[in-house]
């Protein structure tokens, strides 16, 4: 049955993977799917989808050409193939892009219902001294900006290729430590958060190495003219007058003009220090550039920036759930940065981000750790508190997608949870399981 604006209206036993899903046949806030519009990449989500659906539309712009035909002809799909690797154009992206999360978390954690930790440990200790380096860059710069001097810009280059390069082999293990954040040292942490997870998406999205390091670079610099902004209104606890918030608006142009002067960042890399809070809809700042006039990096780094300070503590306020954050992006729409680029940045990171707090089906808690692109909604996690509510003496990782039929058995998660609220501390976790030191 055609429905009109090129919709198919499709039982949902004859699904494949590739065709985009434009409409359910109920709210989806009452599946497990965080939006509604999404392609369809996963034998995992054709489960889910049987399971809370009978029927929905299927987009045919949209769709694979391929996935149509298979799907017209009630050929089931070929397991494993997702239509990233041939689709993947989200927001200025190219074909190649795939989850970053998928292939690492395959290598530190096989397919094992309890995995070993071992080689994930190995890679959140190369992560993290990369981390560590890189929070020494940003003091550096903050620092000789505040005393009129150059910012060592070969520096910040040299560190942004180990980035990369840590970033595209353990994508989990440097999301994991995304985790680690100080309330009261905010700003050289968030700048380095913002750059891993704006290379994480750069990854996902297909951008090669150079474009990556053009990324990088602005990203994790993206906050350098706050050192020109008034500690007080920087850290002001209640609202912000108009006067204050003109104040705050200058760090953008303020950080261009610091690293312009410096020399040694390309183009690319300055636009993403000047325009990361200019907004598709035309209300950002400092100049208010509407739709694709934002430039790509920019707008990647404005929506990571978005999404860090969201699940952040602040002086002012409590960080919120990454799944409110990833919801808070979403309904922002294409007003903010472009439906296609809020939904893949959603498609990246999974339905459950690296560091969420869940409840598992059995009453369980526990930290994601990582997830798979088959098994978005079954990730690994760091089980940190048992059914009845204890504490584990020895926290356990579960990898939900393993098979295990016994009573009880943990297997899907049933709702995320507001960490302060679920006295779970993630920065402590993070730290605390593999021996980190959770300044850096």
């Amino acid at each position: 049955m055609t429905d009109s604006g090129n919709r198919e209206l499709v039982p949902v036993d004859q699904l494949v993977t590739g065709v985009y899903v434009a409409e359910l046949d109920r709210p989806w806030i009452e599946t497990p799917f965080l939006f509604q519009g999404f392609r369809i990449d996963s034998d995992a989500e054709l489960e889910t989808l049987r399971a809370h659906c009978a029927h929905v539309y299927v987009d045919t712009d949209r769709s694979d050409r391929d996935a149509l035909s298979r799907m017209r002809a009630g050929v089931a799909a070929r397991p494993g193939r997702s239509s990233v690797e041939s689709t993947g154009t989200a927001g200025g992206g190219r074909a190649g892009s795939r989850n970053i999360t998928s292939s690492d978390a395959t290598r530190a954690f096989g397919n094992a219902r309890h995995p070993d930790a071992v080689q994930f440990g190995k890679a959140l200790e190369a992560a993290h001294e990369v981390r560590s380096d890189a929070r020494r860059v940003v003091d550096a710069a903050m620092r000789d900006v505040r005393l009129g001097k150059s910012v060592d810009a070969t520096q910040a280059r040299d560190l942004i290729q180990d980035l990369v390069t840590t970033v595209s082999g353990s994508a989990s293990a440097a999301l994991w430590l995304t985790n680690l954040k100080d309330r009261d040292e905010y700003t050289s942490i968030h700048c380095v958060n913002v750059c891993v997870l704006a290379l994480a998406f750069g990854l996902y999205l297909g951008l090669d190495r150079n474009e990556l390091v053009r990324l990088g670079l602005g990203a994790l610099l993206h906050d350098v003219g706050k050192t020109r902004t008034p500690p007080d209104v920087l850290n002001k606890q209640g609202p912000l007058t108009s006067a204050e918030f003109e104040i705050i608006k200058r760090h953008a142009e303020d950080g261009y003009q610091i690293m312009a002067a410096t020399g040694g960042l390309g183009e690319p890399s300055l636009a993403v220090i000047r325009h990361h809070h200019e907004r598709r809809g035309g209300h950002g700042y400092p100049f208010g550039l509407e739709g694709d006039h934002v430039p790509l990096f920019a707008r990647v780094t404005g929506l990571v920036d978005a999404y860090d300070a969201m699940t952040s503590d602040r002086v002012y306020h409590a960080g919120m759930s990454a799944d409110r954050a990833l919801k808070r992006l979403y309904d922002g729409g294409d007003r903010e940065f472009g439906n296609d680029l809020a939904q893949a940045f959603i498609r990246c990171v999974g339905i459950f981000p690296v560091g969420s707090v869940v409840e598992l089906d059995n009453g369980a808690i526990g930290v994601v750790v990582a997830s798979r692109a088959e098994a978005r909604l079954q990730p690994t996690v760091l089980l940190v508190r048992t059914p009845g509510g204890e504490s584990y003496e020895k926290r356990v990782l579960l990898n939900l997608a393993g098979r295990d039929r016994r009573p009880g058995a943990a297997h899907r998660i049933r709702r995320a949870l507001e960490p302060a609220a679920a006295g779970v501390d993630v920065p402590a976790v993070v730290a605390g399981e593999f021996g980190l030191d959770a300044r850096v």
